[in-house]
């Protein structure tokens, strides 16, 4: 789940909602300065479900009892992330290994990070084995010491990052960012990256520089349940009202900034 402020309370906006949007983005990637991605289906695939583990999750609100809140994707409980992730990365496996390997290398950097900050995790090690397993079966790469990412080929790599980078971009538009910057973002498949910047005055309409897509202005949309206050005392209090709150919708648009395309 995503926490957007919004007034008095929270609009929460589910995990495969932000990945949908993320995908509604991307395909409107590339023009003369920036290459468009290969190969399309797969990697738009995977843009598009790298979330799809958070449906039965996201169908109802969790309390954090450290702030009250509603509990979002940040917060997880650490027995989810085996589960949740898994299922992320396993459900489309069967007929599309590709897209469901840039999904599992997507979700093992960021469980890399657990098992750095606990190497006694041992759902974060589970889940590293399911990994290495999978990338091993669809990709061919072999299990060795150190990230994946180090094994694996120039396109792989950039495919990964074009996801990283819908994702990033969706979830600032989400949470209503005010400025995001984006490093290592693909020119092509060559390597070369550059440096991207969003940035809002009213968390709804951005600007883009440089710009990646194919026209100088876009429009998205995303809806998310409107919770009555921010705080919650119990559990029960929390569900009460998520199954009450009626639906809020946010209106995007991403226009060219002053740089235009000029990626120099």
């Amino acid at each position: 789940m995503i926490r957007r402020e919004s007034g008095e309370g929270w609009t929460l906006i589910t995990q495969p909602s932000h990945a949908f949007l993320s995908s509604k983005i991307m395909n409107f990637w590339g023009n003369e300065d920036f290459e468009t991605i290969t190969p399309t289906d797969e990697v738009m695939l995977a843009i598009k479900e790298h979330d799809c583990g958070w449906e039965k999750t996201d169908s109802a609100a969790d309390l954090n009892p450290k702030n009250g809140y509603p509990r979002n994707f940040m917060e997880m409980r650490p027995e989810s992330q085996l589960e949740i992730w898994s299922e992320c990365f396993e459900k489309h496996v069967g007929e599309h290994p590709y897209a469901c390997a840039l999904i599992a290398l997507h979700f093992s950097e960021l469980n890399e990070r657990t098992i750095s900050r606990d190497p006694d995790n041992k759902a974060a090690v589970s889940l590293r084995e399911k990994i290495r397993e999978l990338l091993h079966r669809s990709l061919g790469v072999g299990a060795g010491e150190g990230s994946p990412d180090e094994r694996l080929s120039a396109d792989i790599r950039t495919n990964l990052r074009f996801l990283q980078v819908g994702d990033m971009i969706s979830l600032a538009l989400c949470r209503g960012s005010k400025s995001v910057t984006i490093p290592n973002v693909p020119i092509n498949y060559l390597g070369d990256t550059v440096e991207i910047a969003l940035s809002s005055e009213d968390g709804l309409n951005y600007t883009v520089c440089p710009n990646p897509f194919s026209r100088d202005s876009l429009h998205f949309d995303i809806s998310g349940r409107k919770l009555v206050g921010k705080s919650f005392g119990a559990q029960a209090e929390l569900k009460e009202a998520f199954h009450s709150a009626g639906f809020e919708t946010f209106d995007f648009s991403i226009s060219s900034g002053a740089e235009g395309r000029n990626v120099a």
